[in-house]
C-alpha cells in the first residue's frame, strides 16, 4: 500500500508557506533560547512546537489562504515568548487533527491504523482538562467524518465511542475536571462564545483548495463549514471550562477569528469580480 496512514500529512517542502513555517520555528527556537539563557521562563522552549500546532489547525480552518496560517503561527509563538500560558498545547494538537478529520484535508478514509493511533493519542493529552476537550473533539470528529462520507463504516462508529470512553476515562481519574461550575461571565469567555457563534453561522466561501497534492478534487464546502463550527464550539467549551485560565484558549479562538475574516475578504473579493 502506498501510504500507511491517511491521516499523517508528509511536510512538502516544495511549497513556499511550509518552509516559512519552518523558518518561523528556527526563528522562535533561538529566540526562546535568548530568553530562556537571560534567565526567562523555560516554557519559552516550546515555542516552535506551538509555531507548529497553531499553523497546522490555520492550515485546516483556512485551506484556500495560506497568509491565515502563517499569521496565526506568528502571534503563537509571540504567545510564547511572551511567557503566557501554554496549556493549551494538548487541546491544539487534538483540535488540529480533529479538523483534519472534518475537513478531510487528505482526501482518503483512516486506517485501522489511523483509528488506533489517533485513539491513543486521545487519550494520552486528556489528563489535563484542555487535553481532554481535544481528545473528545477527536472522538466527536471521527463520528462527524463517518456521517458525512458516502460509506459509513462500523469501524468509525466503534472507534469514536471507545475514543470518548477512553478520554472520559482518563480526566477523571486525573480529577482534572473543576469542582464548581465555572464562571462565564467574564468579557474573554464572552468574547471566545461569540466568535464560535459566528463559525458556526456564518458559511464559509466555495473552497479552491484540493483535497491533496496527489488528488484533484476540491474540498466539500459542508465539510469546511463543519470543521470551523466543530473547532469553534470546542474552542469555546475549553475557554468556558477553564475559567479564569480561558485565556490559554487565545491563541486557538484567534485562529479561528483570522479564518473568519479572511472568509469576509475572500466573499467581499469575489462579488466585486
Amino acid at each position: 500500500m502506498a501510504f500507511r496512514s491517511h491521516v499523517v500529512r508528509p511536510m512538502n517542502l516544495s511549497l513556499p508557506s511550509n518552509r516559512l513555517v519552518i523558518g518561523l520555528g528556527l526563528v522562535g527556537l533561538v529566540a526562546a533560547a535568548v530568553i530562556a539563557l537571560t534567565g526567562g521562563p523555560m516554557s519559552v522552549w516550546w515555542t516552535p512546537v506551538y509555531i507548529g500546532l497553531v499553523w497546522a489547525l490555520g492550515r485546516e480552518l483556512d485551506p484556500d489562504h495560506e497568509i491565515t496560517a502563517l499569521i496565526a503561527a506568528t502571534g503563537g509563538g509571540l504567545w510564547v515568548l511572551a511567557g503566557f500560558d501554554t496549556s493549551a498545547m494538548p487541546a491544539l494538537l487534538g483540535l488540529m487533527v480533529a479538523g483534519r478529520l472534518v475537513l478531510n484535508s487528505t482526501g482518503r478514509r483512516p486506517l485501522l491504523s489511523d483509528y488506533i493511533g489517533m485513539g491513543v493519542i486521545a487519550a494520552a493529552i486528556s489528563f489535563t482538562l484542555l487535553g481532554w476537550v481535544g481528545g473528545f473533539g477527536m472522538a466527536i470528529a471521527m463520528y462527524i467524518d463517518d456521517r458525512m462520507a458516502d460509506e459509513h463504516r462500523q469501524m468509525s462508529i466503534v472507534s469514536a465511542a471507545l475514543t470518548a470512553l477512553a478520554t472520559s476515562a482518563v480526566v477523571t481519574a486525573s480529577r482534572a475536571f473543576p469542582q464548581e461550575v465555572p464562571d462565564a461571565r467574564s468579557a474573554l469567555v464572552v468574547g471566545i462564545g461569540l466568535v464560535a457563534l459566528i463559525s458556526v453561522v456564518r458559511e464559509p466561501e466555495e473552497p479552491v483548495s484540493t483535497v491533496d497534492s496527489r488528488m484533484k478534487n476540491l474540498l466539500a464546502p459542508g465539510r469546511l463549514h463543519a470543521t470551523r463550527a466543530m473547532i469553534g464550539v470546542l474552542v469555546f467549551l475549553a475557554a468556558f471550562l477553564n475559567g479564569p485560565d480561558a485565556a490559554a484558549m487565545v491563541p486557538a479562538a484567534g485562529v479561528i477569528a483570522l479564518a473568519l475574516v479572511a472568509n469576509e475578504v475572500e466573499r467581499i473579493r469575489r462579488k466585486r469580480g
